[in-house]
């Protein structure tokens, strides 16, 4: 039986002779570090002033019933998140973040626009319907299959709480949060390269021009990946199934259907 442990700056942390042997970062300013010697020990620290709540979840059978909790954060910060014993056989592990530390309701009623340019058509490629990849909280998210510096629109009115648009390949997915009136947050992502054309604190109107599509990130092609959540639910954050404003009227929309903005 392995003993979870979670310390918060309590003098347990790796000192400076110490060499993590793996690293893996994200846009939002948090690392996830492993270390490891008589026992393995993941540490994870945030250069992010932004209020986040960020959660790890192990990819493997041998490592399930570890769940270290979810680390609330305003501030940058080191916390050992787990010690364990080296396991048997192969593991991984993934970690999500999302802004904010509140559970908020989904406003079910909402009609969202399209987040493309005025009698534009894209198919989606992934969605609840079909096929995807799309795992744990992320089951709502839609993808929408378009070239790269395709724009983007915002799909309902907003303050930008975070962006990233320095990525120019598979490591890091370039974004752009959008917090919405009922407090759940709106993601874009998969952004080009310096393809963001908002800044961290603007307030948007749906319908407005805020960045380019891309393919950056986890990405199998170049493709906008789209969703709304919030936190709560079993794996840190849930998604919604939305309501779309289309060319044919309001539809949640289908794996491997064709959708058109409607011109105002």
């Amino acid at each position: 039986m392995h003993t979870l442990f979670v310390w918060a700056l309590l003098g347990l942390l790796p000192t400076a002779a110490e060499v993590p042997v793996n690293v893996t970062c994200n846009a939002d300013l948090v690392c996830i570090k492993t270390y490891k010697n008589n026992h393995v020990r993941l540490v994870l620290e945030s250069y992010s002033h932004k209020p986040l709540s960020v959660r790890l979840f192990f990819a493997t059978e041998n490592m399930i019933h570890v769940r270290p909790p979810t680390a609330h954060l305003n501030k940058p910060a080191s916390i050992e998140l787990v010690t364990f014993d080296p396991p048997v056989g192969a593991w991984g592990y993934e970690f999500r973040t999302h802004y904010g530390h509140e559970r908020t309701a989904h406003d079910k009623g909402h009609v969202y626009g399209l987040p493309f340019a005025e009698g534009a058509s894209f198919a989606v490629s992934q969605s609840h319907t079909n096929v995807s990849t799309h795992r744990l909280g992320n089951r709502y998210a839609i993808d929408w299959t378009m070239p790269i510096g395709t724009p983007v629109y915002a799909a309902r009115s907003g303050t930008v709480v975070s962006t990233y648009t320095q990525s120019n390949g598979p490591d890091t997915a370039n974004h752009i949060w959008i917090a919405h009136a009922d407090g759940t947050i709106g993601k874009y992502l998969h952004l080009d390269y310096k393809g963001v054309r908002v800044d961290e604190g603007d307030q948007i109107k749906v319908g407005q021009l805020i960045g380019r599509s891309g393919d950056t990130g986890f990405s199998s092609g170049p493709h906008l990946h789209f969703s709304v959540s919030s936190l709560g639910g079993r794996y840190l954050y849930q998604t919604y199934n939305l309501t779309f404003q289309t060319s044919t009227g309001q539809r949640q929309l289908v794996g491997g259907e064709t959708y058109t903005r409607p011109n105002n």
